[in-house]
């Protein structure tokens, strides 16, 4: 299996710099999706409305903090082809103002 990161990637990742451990949890997160698969790894959903892109919603625990999934992280990624994936983004719910900002950064992203 292969998983890659978008360009941005680093840019989300010094936006997380205030936190404690956001590479620690996507790394973490990362080697738990490369032993599980898709269809395994917990927390996973397909983001509805990017026509034939295949997008992923993926909730990933902070290591770290004292916190669950929900108060957690977010990862964006799409299907690059059968065992290929990109993350697109890497976010928490406190550094974009509501859904609709998360489309247009996953859609420019594209």
């Amino acid at each position: 299996m292969q998983l890659s990161h978008h360009c941005e990637i680093e840019k989300d990742l010094k936006k997380l710099k205030r936190f404690q451990a956001p590479l620690e949890s996507l790394e973490a997160w990362e080697r738990l999706f490369c032993s599980k698969g898709l269809k395994e790894t917990p927390g996973i959903k397909q983001y509805p409305g990017f026509g034939q892109e295949k997008i992923f919603k993926a909730k990933v625990i902070p290591i770290k903090e004292n916190r669950g999934k929900s108060d957690g992280y977010r990862l964006i990624f799409k299907v690059v082809s059968d065992n290929s994936y990109e993350i697109i983004v890497f976010s928490r719910h406190e550094i974009y103002k509501d859904e609709n900002e998360l489309i247009k950064i996953i859609k420019n992203r594209l």
